[in-house]
């Protein structure tokens, strides 16, 4: 349970640092946010590795939620509360980000689910 609840607070804080370290501005100028990134490479890397790292854990937790659900399917065995706490938990985790940043968080999730469809074994 600790390990679950650790997953998603490390998502919330790479996306949020995500989010504070990579500027989006408006009306958003493709030169201008590859400028920005060039000219601050610490803090791009930094970024850069927060997102990689957000990704593999959120796309964990998504590997888990699909796995568990496809076993459920397939065998009919009953669902957990932990599962449910899972999904609410990474919910929420999303809800949050997306009140900070939606381009950012549209971008991470999306990719984090693409992961965790990619690892999902049967």
């Amino acid at each position: 349970m600790f390990f679950n609840v650790g997953m998603l607070l490390v998502t919330f804080l790479c996306g949020y640092l995500t989010i504070q370290w990579i500027p989006i501005t408006h009306p958003f100028v493709l030169s201008d946010f590859f400028i920005s990134l060039v000219v601050n490479p610490l803090k791009f890397f930094a970024a850069s590795m927060a997102f990689f790292i957000g990704i593999i854990c959120a796309g964990s937790e998504i590997r888990v939620i699909l796995h568990t659900t496809i076993r459920t399917w397939k065998k009919d065995i009953h669902l957990k509360l932990l599962f449910y706490f899972k999904i609410g938990g990474l919910l929420v985790v999303f809800f949050f980000l997306f009140q900070l940043g939606w381009e950012h968080t549209l971008v991470f999730f999306s990719l984090s689910i693409v992961y965790g469809i990619i690892s999902v074994k049967h």
